[in-house]
Order: structure tokens, then sequence, then C-alpha cells
């Protein structure tokens, strides 16, 4: 396990350089200057060469690459042109409000997908199956801005502000980040829309997945052996069933997680949640090349983590995965 591990890791290395190269080309080709919105109405040549100059903007393109890069090597992720912050710092003080809407989307998505999914493969082809299908067809075809927007009217407006439409609980004074919060509770009162927005389009997805894994395990041999012997429907189900169903809903909720790391833009939006996802939003309308670059490449690191954790995770799922040199 552990060379296999490591023998990963290794393989990151050139895929991290390849996004770096593709990051990089994309945030030049984009039009407009990031002078411009530094300077704004003090906008003039002489003021324009000397920023140029301070954040290496004059230099050719490849070498400006190749210092970015080489400052990444040495853990220094710059600064945020606008803002003149380190973009880690930026980074990590978002990063705790989308990994919250995220772990929590995710719990929506398995709370849904998991006993829809038992209920439509154990009954099959009867109402509670075709019931547990058409509900995931018409999660997987709502847009999530589109039920975000709906759940906003039903719950901030309709009902009377059972939960808040927007925004995060703040310290004023002592908060040094923006995950400062008045209690466990009031931030998640303010995740709970935009999780179920995220969540439910997930579930579906994991719900006809999971249906169609527990279909193919329970006609297996060594489950109608565990029902021969005279096991009760639960633990057969549970214990001898889907936990090897599982495992194809482990990969696509692996997968799923990492995509929302840089899918969250939309919702966070909406929701005007401070997390990555409108940091990153934020920075390509303002052209802060330091800060976009080094967002995205944050996020993909995350995505490759997480696909690794989720390699790692199939050998206790499934005593017959090992992995060897």
């Amino acid at each position: 396990m552990r060379t296999y591990i490591l023998r990963r890791l290794l393989q990151i290395v050139p895929t991290v350089l390849a996004i770096t190269l593709v990051v990089f080309v994309m945030m030049q080709s984009i039009p407009g200057d990031p002078v411009v919105a530094l300077l704004g109405d003090a906008y003039t040549e002489e003021n324009a060469i000397k920023a140029r100059q301070e954040y290496g903007l004059d230099k050719p393109v490849i070498v400006q690459y190749f210092i970015w890069l080489g400052k990444l090597v040495q853990g220094d992720w710059g600064n945020s042109i606008l803002s003149g912050r380190p973009v880690l710092k930026d980074v990590m003080m978002r990063l705790p409000v989308t990994l919250e809407l995220i772990v929590l989307s995710m719990v929506v998505a398995l709370a849904i997908a998991i006993p829809a999914g038992i209920i439509g493969a154990l009954r099959q082809n009867t109402w509670a199956d075709y019931t547990a299908t058409s509900i995931a067809m018409v999660g997987v075809s709502v847009p999530e801005f589109f039920l975000g927007v709906l759940l906003l009217l039903v719950f901030s407006i309709g009902l009377g502000g059972v939960l808040p439409s927007s925004g995060w609980v703040y310290l004023p004074g002592t908060c040094q980040s923006v995950v400062c919060a008045a209690g466990l509770w009031g931030n998640t009162q303010h995740v709970l829309m935009p999780a179920l927005a995220l969540g439910v389009g997930r579930a579906a997805l994991l719900t006809r997945l999971l249906r169609a894994s527990m279909l193919e395990v329970i006609r297996t041999e060594y489950v109608t052996t565990a029902r021969a012997k005279g096991l009760s429907e639960r633990p057969v189900v549970l214990k001898h069933a889907l936990k090897n169903a599982l495992i194809p809903i482990v990969t696509v909720a692996g997968l799923q997680m990492g995509i929302l790391l840089g899918g969250t833009v939309v919702v966070e939006e909406v929701f005007t949640l401070p997390g990555i996802g409108r940091l990153v939003l934020w920075s390509i309308y303002q052209r802060d090349y330091p800060l976009t670059q080094s967002t995205i490449l944050f996020i993909a690191v995350m995505f490759m983590t997480i696909n690794l954790a989720v390699d790692v995770l199939y050998g206790y799922l499934d005593p017959r995965i090992r992995y060897s040199a």
C-alpha cells in the first residue's frame, strides 16, 4: 500500500506541472488588463508602467510563467494584485466555507441516495422503485441554480425566513477569517439551502448507480448462501450486499466531491457565501492573475488528493482489492 501511495504521489507531479501551464495560458488569453482594475481612476501611463514593473507584468509571458512556477516550488503562492494579501492566506480563509458546503451536500446526497437505492433494488418494478427512479430523474434534470432560487422562494420568503437567504455569520472585531461564526448552528443554517441545491442532483445520480449495483450484488452466490443459512433480510442487505455495492458509489462520490470544489461557484454566488468558488469568480472578473492561477491550482491538487483517498478506501470496502508494486 505504501508503495502504491508513493507511486501515485509521484504521478501527481507531472499532472500538476501540466495544470500550471494550462491555467497560466488560459489566464493570459483572457482579455483585459489587471493594472487597469488595480489603478482605477488613478490610471496613467506612468502609474501603469510602475505597477507592471512591481508585479512583473512587464516581462515576457514565458518568463512570467517560470517566475510563478519557481515561487510555487518554494511554497510561495504569490500575492493578490488587488488586495496585496498572500494568495494562500485568502484561499485558507475561504476553504472551510466551501468544505462545509461540500461535506453537507454529500451528506444530503447520501442520506437520500442510500435508502432510495436500496428500496429501488429490493422492490424492483414496484411503485416504490418507480417513485425513486422518477425522483432521481427530476433531480438530475433540475439545474442547481434554479433549485437554489426555488429554495430561496420557499424557505426565505414563503415561510417567513425560516432559513437565512444569504451571507455568513461573523464575529465583528475578533474574526480573523471569513469562517468565524457565532456558533456551528449559525453557519449550518446558512449552508442548508445551498447544500440541498447541490446535494439533490448528486443524490439522483448516486441513487440510480446504487440501485444498479445492488441489483447486481443481490443476485450473487454469496448473498444467496447468506439467505440460505437463515440470516434475516436486514444483515443480508446491510452487511453482505450493501458493502460491496458501495464500491462504485465511493468512486462517483469521491469524484463528485472533487467536482464540487470547483463547481460551487454558481451556488455560492446565488447565496453569497464567501467560499473558494466566489473567490475564483471575483479574481477572474478583476483579472487578478496570481489569485486566479494559484486558486485553480489549489483546487486541482485537492481534486487529485480526493481521488487518491478514494482509491485507498477501496481496500477497506473490498478485502479482495490489494495494491502491490
